[in-house]
């Protein structure tokens, strides 16, 4: 029975020690808290799957991942840059408030790393495809062979 109370006292744990959570305190509001986090918030709604940004105390929220800046080298895209450092087009887009995909060699890029879609888990990793099921053994019979026949 100890070992069985013991495991919400970790899971807390685990919890307050993340840097990626946060566990909402008196007078906090989503404004206080993106400002703090150095984001915005609209990524904190997004993130936490909230619609209203009404907060209650004791309310866990998830914080976006630190972000990296990468200088923008000459031949890069956002595609390129995005596949070199684990993230997406849109997530760049969006983290630089980009409206498009032009580029200045020098720009300095913060990329996001890690995920901001609070709907994917794990189970949203690609999947390996499943082994080809087997087809039935051709049952054609091979061409006639030509018979010679009197004129």
């Amino acid at each position: 029975m100890r070992t069985i109370a013991v495991l919400p006292w970790l899971i807390a744990l685990a919890l307050a020690q993340s840097p990626n959570i946060y566990t909402v305190q008196a007078k906090d509001t989503l404004f206080s808290i993106a400002k703090r986090f150095n984001t915005t918030v609209e990524v904190l709604l997004k993130l936490n799957n909230l619609v209203a940004p009404t907060l209650s105390v004791g309310q866990v929220l998830r914080l976006p991942t630190p972000a990296i800046t990468y200088v923008v080298q000459p031949k890069d895209t956002l595609f390129s840059i995005a596949k070199k450092n684990n993230s997406t087009v849109e997530a760049i887009q969006q983290e630089n408030n980009l409206q498009n995909s032009n580029l200045s060699v020098g720009q300095v890029l913060r990329i996001p790393q890690g995920d901001l879609n609070p709907g994917s888990s794990s189970s949203a990793l690609p999947q390996p495809a499943s082994p080809p099921s087997p087809q039935p053994a051709s049952t054609s019979l091979p061409p006639p062979t030509p018979t010679l026949t009197p004129i």
